[in-house]
């Protein structure tokens, strides 16, 4: 195994002889130190963001798509009638060359057809248990800086997240989600104010209402998973009791199953069968801020926003999470 602090390769070891590197994953793992840490150094941009578990994932499982074939309910029927198509068209060869010959081959080629289209192949995305046992043992271990467990922004002061003259009212499905954007910095970079569904962050709900009610043309931008839940987001949305969205312009931005295939960072992960199941941060932070940006420049969803071709000023990504990146040390 190859030691990720001083690249010294050795035998199953708990510390590195060389440098004394303690490693968290023995070979009985099925991962090494310097993979693991692979996984990491995609999901968190080379340590510069915040990330998620879902975006851990998604990370480890490019190019793992398990594909699975095996014979269906119908290809086993079709064995049978070649079977006994064959039988029958053997006893006419020698018996009856009438009608009996006849139906043995059409039953045989029946059960041709039938195994024919009978052989199904299955794509599964690949397995989440690894990863999340993975990552739990690494965290017992060392700490993974720049992770996001969960929803830890809820007393945070306006003043840490909150923008003046904000141009829309970025809404999101999950509270996880929120912590994403505002820790990567992505308010300053939209001049936005973003909330969950749920109202939270509670000063960032307030400050939300406010804006609401002084500025009618505020532009409201629904973010949430592609599942059925999340494409219901909107119609909640308009019946909200938390936000009074009554009279104000609300985008559906998605993430919208259609959409999960024709992305290149998704599409080499999520077969065709499991689009639907897609939550909006197996994307990455720089996608999801370059959908968003077209949005606000006009694109009705973020895919359409990603492919605008109107990614965001050199100057404008080195300011925007500028504050936060500093405060993520590396992961290993």
């Amino acid at each position: 195994m190859s030691c990720p602090q001083c690249q010294e390769i050795g035998e199953d070891f708990e510390r590195c002889p060389a440098c004394g590197y303690e490693f968290v994953f023995r070979a009985a793992d099925g991962i090494t130190d310097t993979e693991w840490l692979s996984f990491v150094r995609r999901a968190s941009s080379d340590e510069q963001r915040f990330f998620t578990e879902n975006q851990l994932y998604l990370a480890y499982a490019r190019g793992r798509v398990l594909v699975t074939r095996y014979v269906s309910q119908r290809g086993k029927l079709g064995l049978v009638m070649i079977v006994l198509g064959l039988a029958t068209w053997v006893y006419a060869l020698k018996v009856d060359w009438g009608i009996t010959l006849v139906c043995g081959i059409a039953v045989t080629l029946g059960g041709v057809a039938c195994v024919g289209t009978g052989v199904v192949t299955r794509r599964d995305p690949a397995a989440r248990e690894p990863l999340s046992r993975w990552l739990a043992a690494w965290r017992v271990k060392k700490p993974l800086q720049g992770f996001i467990a969960g929803a830890e922004l809820g007393d945070a002061p306006l003043s840490d997240y909150a923008v003046e003259n904000a141009k829309a009212l970025v809404i999101v499905q999950h509270d996880v989600l929120v912590d994403l954007l505002l820790k990567n910095g992505a308010q300053r970079e939209l001049s936005a104010l973003i909330v969950a569904e749920s109202g939270y962050p509670l000063a960032l709900r307030e400050e939300a209402r406010r804006a609401l009610a002084a500025n009618g043309a505020l532009k409201v931008i629904a973010l949430h998973d592609a599942t059925a839940d999340g494409v219901a987001m909107q119609g909640r949305l308009s019946s909200s009791k938390v936000f009074a969205l009554s009279g104000h312009p609300l985008l559906d931005a998605g993430l919208f199953p259609a959409d999960v295939g024709q992305m290149e960072e998704l599409a080499p992960a999520i077969p065709a069968a499991h689009f639907s199941r897609v939550p909006l941060d197996s994307m990455s932070y720089e996608t999801l801020l370059a959908g968003l940006h077209g949005v606000l420049g006009g694109a009705l969803s973020l895919f359409m926003g990603i492919t605008s071709g109107t990614p965001p000023s050199e100057s404008r990504l080195s300011a925007a999470g500028a504050d936060e990146s500093l405060s993520a040390p590396s992961a290993v």
